[in-house]
Formats: structure tokens, sequence, C-alpha cells
């Protein structure tokens, strides 16, 4: 049996995450009426249960052909972190070979013809899947466990490190909505500065004015000012026992790295003062780690979690047809990672 919400029915949608206990910003309705902003289409929760257990999986349903006669659609999970959740009374193997064949009827009937999963490195869900789908690892990321940080070695060596060297830096923690537009001037400076972004990373305008509204209370706006002048800033998710990094910019890549460090230990100790257990930083920027500046490894003090994507193609005849040759490629395709 399986329950397909629209993302207008916030009731049902939260009553199906708090029923399988799922605290996490990245599945509620507000998180996707953000991300609707990155990828136009419908967002919709897939609900599956049966003897075995329930599934639940929200997800975007995107046009491929324009169509109304014969369209086709593909379907992705948002910017971020997700996949299927999944809770097994019994055969947890069998609950999802079960549920996977619901979904791929229910995609051969709604002519959905491919579908890409950014997996939850928290949740580890990849793995579980991979009898079903093409995974690919394209990173690890990191995380701060806060109940003991800042009473470790590592963080007061880093913590002392950095503050001698900017001993005239402030980190302040600034309201989302007044500092919007100069956040945006450091996120697009940087987003031009690194080579691996393409066009889709500059996110418009009106993606951060939707999240701030839609997610409220759980994001938060923190920045560096040097000589009273904003030089970095980055926004972070909250939600349950978690923090996420979402985005950050800076004005120039001098001394980022001991700037962006600051500004995420002021983020992890506010975190810990208002009583949260983890803050995910995320993965290095390629080029950062290849450059030897792993920012967010430095100052993770748990096991690195894999970041997974994956790739399902349902009608490959259909898929050849309707996706660029140069879109074959799944990171090229799956682009905003």
């Amino acid at each position: 049996m399986f329950e397909l919400i629209s993302v207008r029915e916030h009731s049902r949608w939260q009553k199906i995450l708090d029923s399988l206990q799922i605290a996490d910003i990245y599945y509620t309705s507000q998180y996707f009426l953000s991300a609707l902003k990155l990828d136009p289409g419908e967002a919709l929760l897939f609900y599956y249960k049966d003897e075995e257990g329930e599934v639940a999986y929200p997800f975007i349903k995107r046009h491929l052909s324009n169509s109304r006669e014969n369209a086709y659609f593909d379907i992705t999970t948002p910017f971020g972190y997700g996949g299927p959740v999944i809770k097994a009374e019994n055969d947890y193997e069998k609950l999802v070979a079960n549920f996977r064949g619901s979904f791929a009827a229910y995609c051969k009937k709604e002519k959905i013809i491919a579908e890409y999963i950014r997996f939850h490195p928290l949740k580890e869900n990849a793995l579980f899947l991979k009898e079903h789908l093409k995974l690919s690892a394209l990173y690890e990321t990191f995380t701060i466990k806060l109940k003991d940080y800042f009473t470790s070695s590592t963080a007061t060596q880093v913590s002392n490190r950095n503050f001698e060297k900017d001993s005239d830096l402030v980190i302040k923690k600034l309201g989302t909505v007044r500092h919007m537009f100069e956040f945006l001037v450091l996120y697009y400076s940087a987003a031009r500065r690194r080579e691996e972004s393409d066009s889709y990373y500059f996110f418009a305008n009106d993606y951060f004015e939707t999240l701030i509204s839609s997610m409220g209370p759980n994001l938060h706006l923190f920045g560096a000012y040097h000589d009273n002048k904003l030089v970095s800033a980055c926004y972070v998710l909250s939600m349950g026992d978690t923090i996420y990094f979402h985005l950050e910019g800076s004005l120039s890549d001098a001394d980022n790295e001991k700037t962006m460090q600051l500004l995420l230990l002021k983020v992890a100790e506010w975190g810990e003062e208002n009583y949260y257990a983890y803050f995910h930083l995320g993965g290095d920027f390629q080029g950062d780690a290849t450059s030897g500046k792993p920012v967010k490894k430095e100052l993770a003090n748990c096991k690195p979690e894999v970041f997974y994507i994956g790739q399902k193609v349902y009608d490959q005849e259909v898929y050849n047809h309707l996706v660029a040759l140069e879109d074959n490629d799944i990171v090229r395709r799956y682009r905003n990672v």
C-alpha cells in the first residue's frame, strides 16, 4: 500500500514524518518549498507501508518534455540530503524490495523515466538500496559531536591558533532577513571564484528569499567582520538535535581558511549552548581539499560519512531520446550536489 502526499498537504506530510520519528530539516515540507526554486516541479512524499514496515520518500517530480500528449518526467531529491527513510518491523531486505517494486510500478504509470537521489550521509540510507539502483560515492562529509567538543584538545588547538592569527576578527550571529543582501555579495563572489561551480550553482535571489520565509526560526546566519566589514558568512539549518551547514560566502580567498574555521567554531559554540547534539559540516570543497586546506575535516571529531548519489533509469530508450548526451553523466545531470 502506498500513499502520495503533496507538499500542499502540510499536516499529513508532517504526520508521516512524526510517525517515523524523522526530525530532519531536509525532509520537511518547508524545506521542499524552498528547494522548488532550484528544481521546479511538483514536491511529493511517497509513503509505503506493508507487514514488513514503512518507508517515507519525499522527492521532486520534474517535467522532461513539453508535450502534453506525451509528457515524461524524472524525479530528484532536493539540493542537500534525502532519500528513502526505512523503518522495518520484520524483514528489512523484503521491505526494501517490496517498496522498490511498488515505486517502480508508480514510476511506470506516471511516465517517470529516471530517478536521482542525494542520499543522507547521517542516515546511511544508500547502501541498503545498492541492489536496486546505481550508486556513486562522491566525497566524505564531516560532523562535530558538540557535547564534548570544546573540552577536547583538538578544538582548543584550532581555536587558539586561529584567534592568535585573527585577533581583530569578530564573529556575530546575524539576522537572516536584515543581512541577506550583504550575504549575497559574499556568496556570489565566492561562487564565481570556484572553478568547479557551473552556472547552476549561482542560486538566484528568489531562492534565498523563499528559503528565509519558509525556514523561519530553523535558518540561522553567522558572519565574520574585519574592521567592521563583513568578510565571510554562512547560513545553517537546524532541527531536532542537528545543525547543518548550508551555504557560505566570502569576499576573497585570502585567509579564508582561518576565517571559515572561526565561523564554524562559533556556530558549534552556539549549537552547544542551545542543546544541539551535532553540527554536520558537510564536505570540503574539492578545490580546498586538493590544495591542502581541508577546513571541515580538521574540525570534525566524528568518523566521516560518505555522501552517495543514486541513479535509476526506468525507460532507457526514452531517456536517451530526451536527455542531452552531455547530460548523460550522472554528476553533470546531477550538477547541484
